[in-house]
C-alpha cells in the first residue's frame, strides 16, 4: 500500500505480461461492514413490507429477503471504488475494463471480514519518444487536371444516380437487399439477425463485405444471383474481430434476396439541378475546388503517416498480447472516419475496406495499434486539447466530403457509434500535425514519390504482396465457402 494513498485499500501492483498489470486489492473489514450497513440502510428507507412502517423494517427481515442481492451489489460497488482508487494511485492508463482473476463464488462480502480480489488489465505501453529533428518527410505534389475533374464528375453522376430493379441476374455494381441471419459454430441459435441488409455486387473475381465480414469469393458467389435466391456464406471470424464471440468462430450467414437494384447514373443536366448549379463551367469549378481540398487533405495524411512510421521504426515497445474488443473497435472506427474524410468512397466501399481490414493479418493490426499508442503519447507530449468547435468543424468537413448536411452526418455518425471517435481523431491529427511541423519536409512530384515508395516496381511488388497475403490467410483460416439455394420467387419486384 502506498504511503501517500488517501484511500483505505491495500493495493499491490505487479507485472502480468506485455503492457499488462495485475492488481491484488484488499478492502479492510470496517470498510466492508460500513458499506453493507449503508446498502441495507438505503434499502430499509425504500422498502415497503406489510405490517411495518417505511424505514422501520427489521434488519434481520431485510437480510432474509434481500441479503443475497444486497451483498452482490455491495461487492460490485466495493470492487468498482477500489479499482478507481488503484487507477488514480498508480496513474494507470487502462485500455479496457479490468478482468477478474478470481472465481466470483470465492469473492463474497461478509460483515466483519476483509474483501480480497485480483484484477488484471491491459494498459498503455511505456516508452520514450525519440528526437524529431532528424526525421525527413516528403510531400507529394500533384496538380488537379481536366482529366481528374471529368473523372470526378462521372463518379458523382453514378454516386447520385437512381436505383432501378434488375431484371434477371445481377452484375458488378448492382445491389442486393433482404434479410440476413448469422449463426456461430454450427449452433441452431441465431447470433445476429437483421430484416434488411444490403450487399454490393463486386467484380466476378473480386471480394466484398457481408455484415462486416470480408469474403474473398463474393463476386463469384453472386455471379448468377437474382431476386428470390437464398445464399449461405461460410467463413471464419478474424482473430482481431471487435466482437469476441466472433473471433475464430465458424460463421454462417443466410441471406435472402428480396430485391435486386441497379444504379442508373444521372445525366449532366440532372446533376447540375441536384447540386443547384447553372452551368457545366460552374460544376467543373466546384469539382476542381473540392478536388484541391481533397488533395491538400491527402498530402497532410501522407505526411502524418510518414512521420508516425518514422517514429514507429525508432521506438521499441511491448504491445498487449491480446487486442481487446475496445481496441479493435477503436481501430476500425478510426479507419472508417479516415475513409469518410477522403470523400472518394461510397458507404458500401468504406464498409468493404473496413471489413477487409477486420479480417487482415495480425501484423497489420499490431502496426495500427502501435501507431495509436504513439499518437496518444504525442498528444500528451504536445499538450493537445480539442474544443467542441473543432469537433463540429470535423463533422462539417465529413458532411461536405460525403455530400450531406452536417446534421445528417452527425445523425449517421451517432447511429454508427462514431461520435466519440471524432474527438479522438481530431486529437490524434493535431498531435501528428505538430510532429510534422517539427520534422524536415521536402516536396516531390507525385509520380517520383510513388516510384520512390516501390522502387519503380509497384506492379510486381503488389502482386507478390497479395499472393503472400492469400497464402498466409489460407494457412491461418479455413477456406471461405458460399452456397446458393434458389427458392420460389414470391416477392414482387419493386
Amino acid at each position: 500500500m502506498s504511503t501517500t494513498a488517501t484511500h483505505p485499500y491495500e493495493i499491490t501492483l505487479e507485472e502480468a505480461g506485455p503492457a499488462r498489470k495485475r492488481l491484488v486489492i484488499t478492502i479492510p473489514a470496517d470498510v466492508v461492514s460500513a458499506k453493507i450497513e449503508e446498502s441495507l440502510g438505503a434499502l430499509r428507507n425504500q422498502t415497503v413490507i406489510p405490517g411495518f412502517r417505511k424505514g422501520k423494517v427489521p434488519a434481520n427481515l431485510l437480510e432474509r429477503k434481500f441479503g443475497g442481492s444486497v451483498r452482490e451489489e455491495t461487492r460490485n460497488t466495493l470492487i468498482g471504488e477500489a479499482w478507481q482508487a488503484a487507477v488514480e494511485e498508480h496513474a494507470l492508463k487502462p485500455l479496457g475494463e479490468p478482468e477478474p482473476m478470481d472465481d466470483p463464488n470465492d469473492v463474497q462480502v461478509e460483515d466483519g471480514k476483509p474483501l480480497s480480489f485480483t484484477l488484471e488489465v491491459e494498459v498503455m505501453p511505456e516508452f520514450d519518444l525519440p528526437a524529431f529533428d532528424n526525421i525527413k518527410l516528403t510531400r507529394p505534389i500533384v496538380d488537379v487536371t481536366d482529366e481528374h475533374i471529368d473523372e470526378e464528375i462521372e463518379r458523382q453522376k453514378t454516386r447520385n444516380g437512381n436505383l432501378e430493379p434488375v431484371e434477371g441476374t445481377v452484375s458488378e455494381g448492382d445491389f442486393l437487399v433482404g434479410p440476413a441471419s448469422v449463426t456461430l459454430n454450427g449452433s441452431d441459435d441465431i447470433f445476429y439477425q437483421t430484416e434488411q441488409t444490403r450487399i454490393a455486387v463486386p467484380a466476378k473475381d473480386g471480394g466484398g463485405q457481408v455484415l462486416g465480414l470480408f469474403l474473398e469469393d463474393l463476386g463469384q458467389a453472386l455471379a448468377k444471383t437474382s431476386q428470390g435466391d437464398e445464399i449461405k456464406f461460410n467463413t471464419v471470424g478474424s482473430d482481431e474481430h471487435e466482437m469476441e464471440e466472433v473471433r475464430g468462430a465458424k460463421v454462417e450467414i443466410t441471406f435472402n434476396v428480396v430485391q435486386a437494384v441497379r444504379v442508373i447514373p444521372l445525366d449532366e443536366d440532372t446533376l447540375l439541378q441536384t447540386f443547384g448549379l447553372e452551368s457545366s463551367d460552374m460544376l467543373k469549378e466546384q469539382v476542381k475546388l473540392a478536388l484541391e481540398r481533397r488533395r491538400d487533405q491527402d498530402q497532410a495524411m501522407v505526411l502524418r503517416q510518414q512521420a508516425i512510421a518514422a517514429i514507429s521504426d525508432m521506438v521499441e515497445m511491448e504491445l498487449p498480447e491480446k487486442t481487446s474488443a475496445n481496441q479493435a473497435e477503436r481501430d476500425l472506427q478510426r479507419m472508417r472516419t479516415d475513409l469518410q474524410s477522403s470523400g472518394r468512397y461510397t458507404e458500401d466501399e468504406i464498409e468493404s475496406k473496413v471489413a477487409e481490414a477486420r479480417g487482415g493479418s495480425d501484423e497489420e493490426s499490431r502496426k495500427r495499434l502501435k501507431a495509436f499508442f504513439i499518437l496518444s503519447k504525442l498528444a500528451e507530449h504536445f499538450h493537445v486539447s480539442v474544443s467542441e468547435g473543432e469537433v463540429n468543424t470535423k463533422i462539417a468537413e465529413l458532411a461536405m466530403q460525403n455530400g450531406v448536411r452536417p446534421d445528417e452526418m452527425r445523425n449517421n455518425l451517432a447511429k454508427q457509434g462514431q461520435l466519440p471517435q471524432i474527438q479522438a481523431v481530431v486529437r490524434e491529427d493535431k498531435a501528428a500535425d505538430q510532429l510534422v511541423a517539427a520534422c524536415t519536409v521536402t516536396e516531390m512530384p507525385v509520380e517520383e514519390w510513388q516510384a520512390s515508395q516501390d522502387g519503380g516496381t509497384s506492379t510486381k511488388k503488389t502482386a507478390k504482396k497479395k499472393t503472400a497475403k492469400k497464402s498466409a490467410a489460407k494457412k491461418k483460416t479455413t477456406k471461405k465457402k458460399t452456397s446458393k439455394k434458389t427458392t420460389k420467387k414470391t416477392t414482387k419486384k419493386s
